[in-house]
C-alpha cells in the first residue's frame, strides 16, 4: 500500500518523535520529514495548512492523523502493522 506520510517535528526530538521514527523505520515505511526550529505552533499550523496543537504531527495522504498513538492506530486499522507494531508478513 503506497502512502504519502509526512512527519512534522522539532529539530530536537522528544520521546514521541523517536517512537514515531522507530515505528516507521522498523516497518520500512517511507515518509518525508519536515523539521521546525524556533517557530511557534501558530506559524507551523499555517505552514502545514492544518490547525495543530503540538509536534510531532503526522499527516497521511493529506489526512490529519496526529501523534504516535494516532499513527499506530491508523497503521493497525489499515492492516499495515499488527498490535505488536510489526508489519504483516507479505
Amino acid at each position: 500500500m503506497k502512502m504519502n506520510i509526512e512527519l512534522y517535528l522539532y529539530e530536537k526530538y522528544d520521546k514521541s518523535a523517536l517512537k514515531i521514527l522507530k515505528l516507521l523505520d522498523n516497518n520500512n515505511i517511507k515518509f518525508s520529514a519536515h523539521t521546525f526550529y524556533d517557530e511557534d505552533i501558530e506559524t507551523i499550523s499555517k505552514g502545514i495548512g492544518e490547525r495543530i496543537r503540538r509536534l510531532p504531527f503526522v499527516m497521511i495522504d493529506g489526512e490529519k492523523v496526529g501523534g504516535y498513538y494516532d499513527l499506530f492506530e491508523y497503521l493497525v486499522n489499515k492492516n499495515i502493522i499488527n498490535y505488536e507494531g510489526k508489519s504483516w508478513p507479505k
